[in-house]
């Protein structure tokens, strides 16, 4: 089980076209795979479907059913047990280096080959633009901190009366 104590859900999905054109039950459906309690900062999680039935309160043919119309839109992934929420990334990516580690490792941990590799590709993708964004701002940052960086005389200016006393001048 996660140690999520929240899941992010974007208000986006009110405008998606694959959601909106679900019936009711999927999209409660997909609703509840993006926010119980076994999703994971990677968006790919296992989760046996006696639990997903308890939870939903529905028979095990309506759940395959929903799961069915939810790989059909494009909206999830499954192998078996294992359920891929798409584009998850977009919608969560890593917010520090931190982030990304423990997300790796909960990658790594996916039993499905397939969902494992797919599910790294798009974090790769993701992260690498985020440690890209990164090194530039830092960037931007010293750059800003040398541009601030001024010498007396450009502070006070150079022909004021205090740069030209003998003191300033470099005399006693």
């Amino acid at each position: 089980m996660s140690a999520r104590s929240f899941t992010k859900l974007s208000p986006a999905v009110w405008r998606s076209r694959r959601f909106i054109g679900l019936a009711e039950e999927a999209k409660v459906g997909f609703l509840y795979l993006l926010t119980n309690a076994h999703v994971t900062s990677a968006g790919v999680y296992e989760l046996p479907p006696g639990y997903a039935c308890a939870d939903l309160g529905w028979p095990a043919a309506a759940y395959e059913c929903v799961l069915g119309e939810l790989v059909n839109a494009e909206l999830i992934d499954r192998d078996g047990d294992v359920i891929l929420i798409e584009r998850w990334f977009r919608h969560n990516p890593p917010t520090n280096d931190d982030h990304a580690i423990g997300t790796r490792r909960r990658l790594q941990a996916i039993e499905s080959e397939r969902l494992r590799e797919k599910a790294v590709s798009a974090f790769d993708e993701v992260n690498a633009a985020r440690i890209e964004r990164e090194v530039q701002k830092a960037a931007e940052r010293a750059e800003k901190a040398r541009g601030t960086v001024k010498s007396i005389a450009e502070t006070i200016g150079s022909t004021s009366r205090l740069m030209n006393t003998r003191l300033m001048q470099g005399g006693r």
